[in-house]
């Protein structure tokens, strides 16, 4: 799933009156509330069996396989733009071929290229050189040792010119504030602080701890030009550097832990599937040495290639290059001045300039940066159709790429490390390729259904570039599309919660969602809008009626940690077969769906990760504590059973689902406040939230 839409998404959870359902799925609905996790609601109301390799279906083992491979290590995470992608694509070719899909959509093949632009890079680093000299101090970089050219500035060209130090190399009306006051920078080479004076006062001229413009890396470099600059070097802040180590040793501590976990359960004489957790401990292994190589250039407060943001056309005028602090602060010494941190720190105290040229100075600083393309290709298989159907088509499809080693989508920033992508999105794929196979047969005996393209799309995590080409380019006529199904991130399934979007695309869809569920028993939690950060959003802005099915985002998303050893593929088959159902009838349906527009403002929907505890009514309003959890956090809080729950915090609870959207919203460790109404008095009741159980 493409990342950009979703990262502040909130979500909830659904309560379905219990007084309707046959007791064990009312049962299942209070532990939902409850926070029992999973297994025990697998164990105390026998509502699946938690499968083991011998008990895997036919169809579940298929799945298995597959993922198996598609979210291995020698794939690097699948990126659109590597060539492990090419391995993934073959893949599917083979096991499309396999099912029994026609493989001659393009021109006689199954591959859509897809071109694919790449961020600027550096091919030679011979080319990418910086000189900085004062006096008799003379200081050459290389690339990645104090010194990295910059992709926000222009690609290629080489400038010497005398060093200016210009302080944040901010220009403001409102506050008043000049860091080039009384300084001629033309045809010089100026040396900035990230951010903008006093970026930790909250009693700052400039927005107190916020960002005004003034901050941002491009505001800095175009104000330099428009002060005749030939060339920016930005000195990172140490605000930036102290935070990040913080979240770098965070990060440390949290895989050390992982790893001595790992290493004592394989040590048990019992331990549960070791070559699983033989991979985990090697992929955390790797992890860490990364995290501990990346803190010793962090705590020097270099930054990365694409750090300070793509060019955007007027800052892609002069190089741009980021200089490690401690050089720049000799470099400051050598010309009688005092260091970058006296600099800043006497900026952040005074709000006045410090800004000087340096005597006796010269830099010269070359960028050679290249910006490449790659091609991928989607890859497309045929079931034709049949009848007066046949000219129809229904495209069900997955994208197989993921972020590759991290950096562009990564939620791991400055981690190198395969990102398997098991559930985002293997999951989707495979269940395109089961979906697939089960469709083969079912339609066998069929006298009249649509054409059906199954598609694996390539470049989704770089905007949804593999269907935004097809939409465009489509093999059989888009205006003949009559519906797409879309899968992505379907393999975490928790507390049998299945959520569908784009219900509202289409009047046929409610109904016929349902039906396809009925023998499944999924808690479909439904979402009208078509719209959204995966490739349906491309059908629907053809005006093509949609279908997206997804089970949720989870901490491992865009993580290292989202691996094959975290999908239930009993579950997974159980979404396989109910896709196949729901596709079975989309393309065997006899009137064409109509399409209705949908609203744009879709948010994606995140599973639980904290419980409170608490049972309620389903007669609400008012919302109503039928029962408390022994040990959750709702009992140690002191909730008790009749209490009316009337607000947390400053929310107001009128209904059970405002309740749930606030826990799903919230993180482990958060405290709350609930106002109740109990025996006609309010009282407020404190609390701290827990994580959900596993």
């Amino acid at each position: 799933m493409h990342s950009s839409v979703v990262s502040n998404s909130l979500c909830r959870f659904r309560l379905v009156s219990a007084a309707t359902l046959v007791p064990v799925a009312a049962f299942a609905l209070a532990l939902t509330l409850l926070g029992t996790p999973p297994t025990a609601l697998a164990q105390q109301a026998a509502v699946k069996m938690v499968a083991t390799e011998a008990a895997l279906s036919p169809l579940a083992k298929g799945l298995k396989q597959d993922m198996e491979y598609l979210a291995s290590d020698e794939l690097k995470g699948r990126s659109a733009i590597d060539p492990a992608i090419l391995q993934a694509r073959d893949y599917l070719v083979k096991r499309m071929s396999e099912i029994g899909l026609q493989m001659d959509s393009v021109d006689g093949t199954p591959l859509q290229p897809v071109t694919i632009a790449t961020p600027s890079r550096i091919d030679d680093p011979t080319k990418n050189t910086c000189q900085l000299t004062v006096g008799e101090t003379v200081v050459e970089l290389e690339v990645g040792d104090g010194f990295t050219p910059l992709i926000l500035g222009v690609p290629k060209q080489k400038v010497t010119g005398p060093l200016a130090f210009v302080g944040y190399g901010v220009t403001s009306l409102d506050p008043p504030y000049d860091d080039y006051a009384g300084l001629d920078v033309k045809g010089a080479i100026v040396m900035m602080i990230r951010k903008e004076p006093g970026p930790n006062d909250a009693n700052s001229p400039f927005d107190g701890k916020k960002n005004t413009s003034n901050a941002f890396f491009a505001s800095k470099v175009k104000n330099a030009i428009a002060h005749g600059a030939a060339a920016v070097i930005l000195v990172n802040d140490q605000a930036s550097i102290d935070e990040l180590i913080k979240v770098q040793e965070r990060r440390i501590g949290q895989e050390q832990g992982r790893i001595a976990g790992l290493e004592k359960a394989l040590a048990a004489s019992d331990v549960e599937n070791p070559n699983g957790k033989q991979r985990q401990l090697k992929r955390s292994q790797q992890m860490l040495k990364s995290l501990q190589g990346g803190i010793q250039a962090s705590r020097r407060g270099l930054l990365a290639i694409d750090a300070a943001g793509s060019p955007d056309g007027e800052s892609r005028v002069i190089p741009v290059i980021s200089v490690a602090r401690d050089i720049v602060s000799d470099l400051l010494k050598a010309a009688g001045q005092q260091s970058v941190a006296e600099l800043e720190g006497q900026i952040n105290r005074t709000y006045k300039p410090s800004s000087v040229m340096l005597a006796n100075s010269e830099a010269t600083v070359s960028v050679d940066l290249t910006n490449p393309s790659f091609t991928s290709e989607n890859v497309i298989g045929r079931l034709p159709g049949k009848g007066d159907l046949a000219d129809e088509i229904v495209v069900v499809g997955a994208h197989y790429d993921h972020v590759g080693m991290g950096g562009t989508g990564s939620l791991a920033p400055g981690t190198i490390a395969v990102h398997n992508g098991a559930d985002d999105n293997a999951s989707g794929t495979v269940t395109m390729l089961g979906t697939a196979t089960n469709l083969t047969d079912m339609l066998q005996e069929v006298a009249s259904h649509r054409t059906v393209l199954f598609i694996g799309f390539t470049g989704e995590e770089r905007g949804l570039l593999g269907s935004k080409h097809y939409v465009k380019n489509p093999v059989l006529p888009i205006e003949k599309t009559s519906s797409m199904l879309n899968l992505d991130m379907v393999g975490r399934l928790k507390d049998n919660e299945l959520y569908v979007y784009g219900v509202g695309t289409s009047p046929s869809w409610k109904q016929l969602i349902q039906r396809a569920n009925a023998e499944f028993g999924f808690k479909l939690i439904e979402e009208s809008g078509g719209y959204g950060p995966s490739d349906h959003d491309s059908f629907t802005r053809s005006s093509v009626p949609v279908l997206f099915y997804f089970t949720g985002l989870h901490n491992d998303y865009h993580r290292p940690s989202d691996d094959f050893d975290k999908i239930d593929f009993g579950d997974l088959a159980r979404i396989t077969d109910m896709v196949s159902k729901a596709a079975f009838e989309m393309v065997t349906m006899p009137q064409r769906p109509s399409f209705a527009q949908t609203p744009k403002g879709v948010q994606i929907r995140k599973q639980r990760m904290v419980y409170l505890g608490v049972q309620l009514s389903s007669d609400a309003p008012p919302v109503t504590v039928v029962s408390v959890l022994p040990g959750s956090p709702a009992a140690k809080a002191g909730l008790e059973k009749g209490d009316q729950i009337q607000k947390i915090g400053k929310a107001v609870i009128t209904t059970n689902n405002d309740l749930q959207s606030w826990v799903r919203a919230r993180s482990p460790q958060e405290n709350f406040e609930i106002t109740v109404l109990r025996e006609g008095q309010q009282q407020r009741i404190s609390g701290k939230l827990e994580k959900r159980p596993d």
